[in-house]
């Protein structure tokens, strides 16, 4: 057991797998626990309970059970454990349900702020129910992809994928909600949080850049 102080007596306490404030009950607010499945997420717990920590502080309000919020690309829930204890859920990957766990959340803002620091881009992920452009080949395999994130209306992600198999017709792209791409292909979703402009070739090893012009186009459609 670990006891971290944090905030006007309010600790974090580590206890295996999981993460559990003492002293918010004297506020006020129920306690907030949150599990993960794999011990070098517990640090990332821990950051995600002081976001929502200095949250409360600053908006001078209370989380309830039943309540979501998002951190980075992800949905969580807070669900009632006992009187005075709120639990964290978080969506499973395909976005249709919740499970008791935070990990997928916090792999998610891990790798997505390694890939954003790694190229100088500003974290800037898409909500997962916006819809991202992707050719055939993109969510049936693992094959090679060419992504680009344009400027775009407020439901689309920005994101264009293509595969290999994408024969130029733009009438055969298809429209998914973000999360389906995700969960399809786990290992493009590090890069979905790269900001508008940026490319992503994953033909030949990794290649990312800035495209300055890709910017500057504000697609409408």
């Amino acid at each position: 057991m670990k006891l971290t102080n944090f905030w006007n007596n309010v600790t974090l306490e580590r206890e295996g797998l999981q993460v559990r404030s003492r002293g918010l009950s004297k506020r006020g607010q129920s306690e907030l626990v949150v599990r993960v499945d794999s011990a070098e997420l517990i640090t990332h717990a821990e950051q995600f309970l002081r976001h929502v920590i200095k949250y409360l502080d600053q908006v001078k309000t209370r989380i309830t059970d039943g309540q979501t919020m998002n951190y980075g690309y992800w949905l969580v829930k807070f669900l009632s454990a006992s009187n005075d204890l709120l639990e964290v859920w978080e969506y499973d990957p395909s976005g249709t349900d919740f499970i008791r766990s935070g990990s997928l959340t916090f792999t998610y803002w891990r790798d997505q702020h390694a890939i954003c620091d790694k190229y100088g881009g500003t974290f800037s992920p898409p909500n997962p129910e916006q819809l991202t452009v992707v050719s055939a080949g993109v969510l049936e395999g693992e094959l090679p992809i060419q992504a680009v994130r344009y400027p775009w209306a407020e439901h689309m992600s920005g994101w264009i994928i293509m595969s290999e198999q994408y024969d130029g017709n733009i009438e055969s792209l298809m429209h998914h909600h973000t999360y389906h791409v995700t969960a399809n292909r786990p290992d493009l979703a590090q890069y979905i949080a790269l900001p508008f402009g940026y490319r992503v070739d994953l033909a030949h090893g990794e290649h990312v850049w800035f495209d300055q012009k890709v910017a500057s186009e504000i697609l409408e459609h």
